[in-house]
């Protein structure tokens, strides 16, 4: 230790445990219970009474006061009601008498006749109906309607190595074929007015006629349709010279 020597450190050191010892026992002590018996408290309870309740106060009852006699009014004399007034009720009118009702026998019915020799009426013509006006049926000769010659439209750069003589005969043909086509339908056919339509058509490489159609109309559809009946009933023409003819024809049908 310092500042002592061998012999105090020794003594200072079991001071100490003497010391530690003695805290110990002094510890250990207080846990020890007593062995001197503690008196036991004994708790006296007194039971006291509770005060009666009050008792109610009892008012002295005041004795009822006798009822006066009652006294019964004499009863007002009823007043006599008022007498209505009298309402005179207005006299009725007297209803007028209706007229009897005069019943006119119905008008008797008489004929036209019998009214007509009444008022000397006179007597109407009787009116003929006429039959509507029938159309003029043209008389035909079938010898006077002949064809005109064929026109021939050709084309500028076309060329032929035909000559034309031939092809003129070839065109005779043609028209005189149509023509006994034409004669012969204008003779079955009933034509109301005449006219003039022109036939324009082709030729095609076998004979047959190609595209007919009417140029300009005469004005009467049925004349046009006889000349395209015409057309088409001629059938084979030939062939054209050459093997081919490239224009086209055109030929009048006049009825005057």
């Amino acid at each position: 230790m310092l500042g002592m020597n061998q012999r105090e450190g020794r003594i200072f050191r079991v001071a100490l445990l003497c010391h530690i010892a003695f805290a110990f026992c002094l510890f250990i002590y207080g846990f020890i219970p007593s062995c001197e018996e503690e008196p036991e408290v004994v708790h006296v309870f007194e039971l006291a009474s509770s005060p009666p309740p009050p008792s109610p106060k009892i008012r002295p009852t005041s004795p009822k006061p006798t009822p006066k006699p009652v006294v019964q009014k004499p009863l007002p004399k009823p007043t006599p009601p008022k007498p209505k007034p009298v309402v005179k009720k207005p006299t009725p009118k007297p209803k007028p008498t209706p007229k009897p009702v005069v019943t006119q026998p119905p008008p008797k019915k008489i004929s036209f006749d019998q009214f007509r020799k009444q008022h000397d009426l006179p007597i109407p013509k009787p009116t003929v109906k006429q039959p509507p006006p029938r159309p003029v049926k043209i008389k035909i000769n079938p010898n006077d309607f002949k064809l005109s010659p064929i026109t021939v439209n050709t084309p500028s750069t076309s060329t032929s190595t035909v000559s034309p003589s031939i092809i003129n005969q070839y065109l005779a043909g043609v028209k005189s074929r149509l023509e006994q086509v034409w004669q012969h339908l204008l003779a079955q056919t009933d034509l109301t007015s005449g006219g003039v339509a022109h036939l324009g058509f082709r030729i095609g490489s076998d004979g047959s006629l190609i595209q007919p159609r009417i140029t300009r109309s005469s004005g009467n559809s049925v004349l046009d349709a006889l000349v395209l009946r015409v057309a088409n009933s001629a059938g084979n023409v030939g062939r054209p010279p050459g093997g081919s003819f490239s224009s086209s024809l055109e030929i009048p049908f006049r009825v005057n």
